[in-house]
């Protein structure tokens, strides 16, 4: 499918950039009343300056046919990438992408905005191009280690921070050092992506250039329905070294709650009271999840706690009927497997790319999550092996 250059928009004024953007936020309002979306995309078009002029401007420079709104206006506009450490953007594969017409930003909580097709989009379209700086990995890297110092006083690798979230992957590069696009301060609308454990979307390298490094579009993976936002799979958990955080912060959440699992009782038949919210903690779910398998049903008054979907209440069930106890665990692998899915998810959490893709249908309406952006869903990967 050929891919569309970059063009500004046409010469509208803002007021016309403006009230297509409200009419086109109206409809996506529409689509997704009954969720999150929907009610904060309400509240953006209740907002006298949630469209602005200097949201207009960016669009106009990156070729973005509607509105960013106030809220996103977190970096500096550029339609093409731009070289930083003595690297050069590569310009091997033609001229910079254009974004779809297609396409709007607009808020997308838990994930703050995402990229939203106004039509149909077939599968195969080629949608954007991922532009940012093009930086040198290791001088990339040891940036943000000294921002991480400077901000908590240590540079541990987790948690993440912002400033660390916008980097994709752009190849070796010279000597095979490493290149990455860092959107954090520069980029364009492709930026807002989200990421869902069912994507729709992915990146496809091309373009590479002299210095060894490539260029990323974004394309359809299957057709794209008129409301849903666009996502890829950012693909943190096949990082080693993240996934060894994600291993280490799991095992130091369960040894933080040993003292309460070392308590933990199978039910006397009078009921608990359900763990609900966001602030409720892994022992309340494992409690929660024991009750409900062998105790007495508990009314709810609130939504299930997202953490309940990973731990399974037979299991740790039959594993105390069994006489086994919750003991120190060294290593990952020492942490029971009734409970182990559980802490995998609360250690992505302290690192800082747990998933919540499942709470947004417009992101992903099966209603499954693996809890951990990049993760494969639990039923087919265990989190105990190596990826294959």
């Amino acid at each position: 499918m050929g891919q569309r250059q970059v063009s500004k928009p046409s010469m509208e004024d803002f007021q016309t950039y403006r009230e297509r953007t409200e009419t086109t936020l109206r409809l996506l309002a529409e689509k997704w009343s009954t969720d999150d979306v929907g009610r904060a995309v309400e509240d953006l078009l209740k907002d006298p300056d949630g469209l602005s002029e200097e949201g207009f401007a960016w669009s106009r420079e990156v070729g973005l046919n509607f509105v960013l709104p106030k809220g996103a206006l977190s970096c500096k506009a550029i339609s093409s990438s731009q070289g930083r450490d003595g690297l050069t953007a590569s310009t091997a594969g033609g001229p910079p992408i254009a974004t779809s017409p297609d396409l709007i930003v607009a808020p997308a909580p838990p994930c703050g905005f995402g990229v939203f097709a106004t039509c149909k989009l077939a599968k195969g379209a080629v949608l954007g191009e991922y532009t940012g700086e093009i930086r040198n990995y290791e001088v990339w890297c040891d940036e943000i280690t000294s921002k991480k110092k400077a901000r908590r006083g240590s540079d541990a690798s987790s948690p993440f921070i912002r400033d660390e979230l916008y980097a994709a992957w752009g190849g070796g590069g010279p000597e095979n050092a490493g290149v990455v696009v860092d959107a954090h301060a520069l980029g364009n609308s492709i930026r807002f992506v989200n990421c869902s454990c069912f994507p729709n979307c992915t990146f496809k390298s091309f373009g590479t250039g002299a210095q060894g490094h490539y260029r990323l579009q974004v394309q359809a993976l299957r057709d794209v329905e008129a409301w849903e936002q666009l996502s890829v799979d950012y693909g943190w958990y096949s990082d080693p070294p993240t996934l060894e955080d994600i291993r280490k912060e799991a095992t130091a959440a369960y040894c933080a709650d040993l003292p309460v699992l070392q308590t933990l009782l199978l039910p006397d038949g009078t009921g608990a009271q359900p763990a609900c919210g966001s602030a409720v903690q892994p022992t309340e779910v494992i409690a929660e999840a024991v009750q409900e398998a062998r105790g007495r049903p508990v009314p709810r008054e609130a939504p299930q706690n997202f953490l309940h979907r990973f731990v399974d209440g037979e299991e740790v069930a039959r594993f105390l009927e069994e006489g086994k106890s919750f003991e120190k665990a060294e290593s990952y692998l020492d942490i029971p497997g009734p409970v182990w899915q559980l802490y995998e998810v609360v250690g992505a959490e302290q690192v800082g790319i747990s998933c919540r893709c499942a709470l947004d249908a417009s992101l992903n309406k099966s209603g499954r999550c693996a809890g951990i952006i990049g993760r494969p869903m639990q039923a087919t990967h265990t989190g105990r092996d190596e990826m294959a």
